[in-house]
């Protein structure tokens, strides 16, 4: 407090890098995929932070634990302690199957199995091989789902549209009735596909979308035995997923320990899997894996997610700031 204090609220940037012709190089790290050579670029400079704000930073996370959290983390330990179980998003994308288990259980091999389901469903329907049921292939994707099951997701597939030109491709989240309409008005039941992004198949907001889609897709298609070829679930729930008419083969599981707001990682994607192929779907996690490398590996002061985590606690905790911008 006593340093933000001394810094007060009158620094002015532009003349800070007038002071410091060597801010930017101070205040940037960059982060260099090993495996194909991509770069990113940190800068940081542009904050409001001294020679001697970073340092205090890191000191703060240390007395915070932050390196043993760290580690409890890529170790599957139950970290979240108000659902005492572990946060383990990080073995959701490890591309090299290090050895990563959760009360003593390896998870690798379950995580596998469903990327192997993903990749053999997305390239049956991206290939044209999955037909619906008038033997036309699919040409529209549309996800349902709320919170982490959407927003994810939808961040994914924008940030990713220049892979993604071979769906039509919708989100609808919204229990207002228009959402779907939206979805489904210029769509064609016959070459749709909808994917149920559930994990208990009893989300009050997705079931009722769920249930719209259902009833539209029956409207042209007549009988129920056809929901199997153009509804999938991505959900823990058999007996549900079932009871709704979806085929179980078309079920796609996730663990208790994947977050909503992480979930993308996992099954959860398959609307990004479909949209940009496996393959890029695969690499996409491979970098993530690449940063989760960075982030357990590197010292907190060249730590890019420690720094980007560090500055957000400056900012609301000693600035009192309630909205926070990344700028890509």
């Amino acid at each position: 407090m006593e340093h933000h204090d001394k810094l007060g609220r009158g620094m002015v940037l532009k003349t800070e890098f007038e002071k410091d012709p060597k801010r930017f190089e101070k205040f940037s790290r960059t982060f260099k995929n090993e495996a194909d050579g991509s770069e990113i670029l940190f800068d940081f400079s542009k904050n409001f932070l001294t020679d001697d704000t970073l340092p205090l930073l890191v000191k703060l996370a240390q007395d915070a634990k932050l390196e043993e959290l760290r580690e409890g983390m890529f170790k599957g330990e139950k970290i979240n302690f108000t659902e005492k179980r572990a946060v383990y998003h990080v073995a959701l994308r490890n591309t090299k199957n290090e050895k990563m288990e959760v009360d003593g259980q390896s998870v690798v091999e379950d995580v596998n199995s469903v990327l192997e389901h993903m990749k053999e469903f997305s390239e049956q329907v991206r290939s044209g091989e999955w037909k619906g049921y008038s033997g036309k292939p699919i040409d529209t994707i549309v996800n349902i789902g709320i919170g982490g099951s959407d927003l994810g997701p939808v961040m994914v597939s924008e940030a990713l549209k220049p892979y993604g030109n071979h769906f039509k491709l919708h989100f609808v989240s919204n229990i207002d009735g228009t959402h779907i309409a939206e979805a489904t008005k210029n769509s064609n039941p016959e070459t749709t596909l909808f994917l149920i992004a559930s994990k208990t198949f009893t989300t009050a907001e997705t079931v009722t979308n769920a249930t719209y889609a259902k009833k539209w897709f029956l409207e042209t298609a007549k009988d129920e035995a056809h929901v199997a070829k153009h509804f999938a679930a991505l959900s823990t729930n058999v007996k549900e997923v079932e009871k709704f008419g979806i085929d179980s083969k078309n079920m796609f599981g996730f663990q208790d320990w994947v977050g909503g707001r992480y979930s993308v990682w996992s099954s959860i994607g398959l609307s990004v899997c479909l949209y940009i192929g496996y393959e890029n779907f695969h690499n996409f996690l491979a970098g993530g894996n690449a940063m989760d490398h960075h982030f357990r590996t590197a010292p907190l002061e060249e730590n890019i997610p420690v720094i980007g985590g560090l500055l957000s606690v400056w900012y609301s905790d000693f600035f009192g700031a309630q909205t926070h911008l990344v700028a890509p």
